[in-house]
């Protein structure tokens, strides 16, 4: 009897996960499965709850994406926009690039370099490929070397939310890194086209950033570039985390922007105030940037506008941050909060870690 009975205090439970299994196939994120935690299915309950959750933040952002105000166009579901070809040493397509990998199109040019989709005939997948400047990895071999270590790093973070580091490697004096080749909108894009997102939406982007965050953290990688041009929305609504392990890189690159110890600051809206002074970096300074980019989803606008590159700087360095209630009515004050406690100008007084910060916009929704 006490076998029997014991049969059916498991069965009932796995009953009720298989029930709430086919349940979320059919697209229903309502299911709440009602297991007492405590043993291994109640564990199991646990996980498939979270599981669930994280599927529905996902299917939230993808209902937004093709919502009333019409989905994205179709040639801007792809990181950056073909750019002209122009004259020099850019590759056109159809070039065999390495002897392995052949070019399909420009993607995107910037300060370190030159991005391409690509082909890669050994393992028989699109690749991104990004080559660098020379003058990037110019100097003593010392930043070289550092950069390397940092490829090294990027190239353990395997998580979802992470554009995947594949290689670095050298044709005729060029460096180039290859990528995991995503589709998807940027952050940016989907900022500048849709204006503030809703609260929902903001906080699911919220979350899975923060889950990247605490991934490279762990590997001991600080990102350096947080910002929404880094932010990827692909069409089933994950987010994905660019340029993790090469932002150090871009520091050195010669720009009209660049001052004293080869601190970039063409773009300092996101920068934390340690890095802007340029001191040591740690995970908080990532925090910092995270709460920029919150607070930009939200209101369409960035904490510190001034005139000038260094009249912004001044006030990321000296000024409060506002509350992005006075710019969005509709922003709770728990996420509003959140917001501007990453954002503190000590890191001390910020989330010391992503994953703190991530529990904090989970306990909003």
């Amino acid at each position: 009897a006490s076998s029997y009975v014991l049969a059916r205090q498991i069965a009932g439970p796995i009953r009720r996960l298989a029930l709430a299994t086919r349940r979320v196939q059919d697209g229903d994120y309502s299911v709440e499965i009602g297991v007492p935690a405590g043993d291994e299915i109640g564990m199991l309950a646990q996980a498939f709850q979270s599981l669930v959750a994280d599927l529905k933040e996902k299917a939230k952002l993808v209902e937004y994406l093709i919502s009333a105000s019409g989905a994205a166009p179709t040639e801007s579901l792809r990181v950056g926009r073909p750019s002209p070809a122009p004259a020099g040493d850019v590759l056109r397509p159809g070039t065999l690039f390495a002897n392995r990998y052949e070019v399909k199109d420009l993607l995107g040019m910037g300060g370190m370099g030159v991005v391409y989709r690509a082909f890669d005939r050994e393992l028989q997948e699109a690749v991104a490929i990004k080559t660098l400047r020379p003058e990037a990895l110019a100097g003593d071999g010392v930043a070289l070397e550092r950069f390397k270590q940092e490829i090294r790093l990027a190239r353990k973070i395997a998580h979802r939310n992470v554009v995947r580091t594949h290689d670095l490697g050298e044709v005729n004096g060029m460096y180039y890194l290859t990528m995991e080749y995503v589709e998807g909108t940027s952050l940016k894009q989907l900022i500048g086209t849709r204006g503030p997102l809703p609260v929902p939406v903001t906080l699911t982007i919220g979350k899975q950033l923060c889950r990247a965050l605490e991934v490279a953290h762990e590997q001991g990688v600080i990102h350096r570039d947080i910002k929404p041009q880094n932010l990827v929305v692909e069409p089933s609504g994950v987010l994905k985390v660019m340029d993790f392990g090469i932002a150090r890189l871009a520091s050195r690159t010669t720009d009209p922007g660049l001052t004293k110890e080869g601190m970039s600051i063409g773009t300092p809206d996101y920068m934390s105030p340690e890095q802007l002074s340029g001191k040591e970096l740690d995970a908080r300074s990532d925090l910092y940037s995270a709460g920029v980019v919150l607070f930009e989803c939200l209101t369409r606008r960035l904490p510190f506008e001034a005139a000038t590159t260094y009249a912004v700087i001044a006030k990321q360095l000296e000024g409060a941050p506002p509350d992005p209630r006075t710019l969005n009515q509709d922003v709770p004050e728990a996420l509003a909060h959140v917001i501007l406690r990453a954002m503190a100008k000590e890191p001390v007084d910020r989330y010391q870690t992503a994953a703190e910060m991530h529990d904090a916009l989970a306990a909003i929704g």
